[in-house]
Formats: C-alpha cells, structure tokens, sequence
C-alpha cells in the first residue's frame, strides 16, 4: 500500500499499484457483468452483488489463500453468508448472497489484491488462528435521479471487522455522487445531513481502476454517497470490491 496511514490517522486512501494481466483484469470485469440483484436492498434500488469468504494463515513465511465452501439454496445456487452483526443497523441477522464464480476466486489479480490487503494490516501476523477474509463485489446503479443507488447501510457505520479494504472496479462517465467520506466514530450509525463539518475527517472520490481506501474499524467510520445521472439519459454505475478481514476463535 501507498500513503499508509492506516495505523496512525485510522485510513487511508492511496492508488494500488500491482502488475496483472489484461486477461486477469477482463474476468474481474466479467464478474461484475453477471452480478445477480442484491436481495436486501430497498425496493426500486438498483444494486447487485455477489459475496465469497476464504481464510489466511499468518503464521505461513508466505500468506495464502484458502477459499472456504459454499452453501446451496433450494435451487441449487451457490451462496456465502455474511453477518455484519449489530454494525448494520439495516441488517441485523446473516445475509446470504450469490457466491463469487470458481473463475473469479482463481483469478490471479484477485488473489494479489487480497494478500496485499492482508499485507498492509497490522496486529492480525501474529495471530495464532486463521485470519477471516470476506470479499464483496458490489454494483450500484442509478437510470433516474428520483431513484438513486446507493449502499448499505446508508449512514455512517463501522462494519466490525478489524480492517475493510476499498477498491474501485469502475465508475461510470455519467455519474455524479459516489463521494467517499471518512468520519469520526462519533458520527456512527448518522445520516450525512446529520453529522457536523467537525466529524468528517476526509472526502474524496475514486476516479481510477484499483484507486483505493482502507480503514481500520476502530479509529473511524465511513460513508459513501448516493449516486446520480449527470445527464438525465442513461446509467451511472460504480463497482467496487471490499474486502474484510476479522481474527477467528476457538470455540470448543
């Protein structure tokens, strides 16, 4: 990671410099073309997702990956559960999403963004357990300004987990909105119009492939914006893969 302040200002927000094929980039790309609707999102809310989780060992001179099993539904699809606990005040209990294709979860660029993540945490390499990994492939768009996209949940939050890692697949021309801000832990669980100037720490916009943010759940909270039209015609659309990581327990 570049600009690492994570540890001492709580965020960071930095380009992820990392070599990968065209190949590799496509299939990401090729991912987020088949996400299926997000299930729990508010009525009229165009958002799409797919969710996979996986875990590393850190204790590994080279950390790897090991994705972990996928559950069935009625119909035979592939699912991943995801529980935010009480740091959704939208979701309380385990939700279940479409599970990220076999094709995705060997794609090599993936993998280097995952362990790079992984890499640029800290307290998690001495851990004696596996580390937890959740990796989220969310779309969000937006074909009328009177029905905005946006995620969830849509205030200031914390997510629980240690550390959630930010990385931006594609942001549409015709898109405004989408504006990330950085909060103090103080404006958890407020609604933007809510939280006063002296709360936000940070806000910017990501622009580029792979331009990225981290924040360590303790030190702040987070939230994007809706997203809009520039122009009244067509879509705006923003693909984002985040990425969590959480120490596992021993429960005997």
């Amino acid at each position: 990671m570049q600009n690492n302040n994570l540890k001492s200002e709580g965020f960071s927000h930095y380009q992820l410099n990392l070599e990968y094929s065209e190949k590799d980039k496509s299939n990401l790309l090729n991912e987020f073309s088949k996400l299926e609707p997000d299930a729990y999102a508010p009525d009229k809310v165009s958002r799409f997702r797919r969710y996979g989780n996986a875990i590393i060992i850190p204790w590994l001179k080279e950390p790897k990956l090991y994705w972990l099993p996928t559950v069935k539904d009625d119909n035979g699809n592939n699912l991943s559960g995801y529980d935010q606990g009480s740091n959704n005040p939208e979701h309380k209990n385990m939700r279940y999403f479409s599970a990220l294709s076999d094709e995705v979860k060997n794609n090599a660029l993936l993998e280097s963004i995952i362990l790079d993540d992984f890499k640029s945490t800290f307290g998690l390499n001495d851990h004696y357990l596996p580390i937890y990994v959740g990796i989220h492939f969310v779309k969000v768009k937006c074909t009328d300004n009177k029905l905005p996209g946006f995620s969830s949940p849509d205030c200031f939050h914390q997510d629980g987990e240690p550390f959630t890692f930010a990385h931006l697949i594609n942001r549409s021309e015709n898109i405004d909105g989408g504006i990330n801000y950085i909060g103090k832990v103080s404006a958890r669980n407020k609604k933007i119009e809510d939280v006063s100037d002296d709360e936000i720490i940070s806000q910017f916009t990501l622009e580029n492939f792979l331009e990225s943010f981290a924040v360590c759940d303790e030190l702040v909270s987070h939230y994007i914006s809706h997203i809009t039209l520039k122009e009244d015609d067509g879509e705006a659309e923003r693909s984002m893969i985040l990425i969590d990581f959480s120490m596992t327990k021993q429960d005997i």
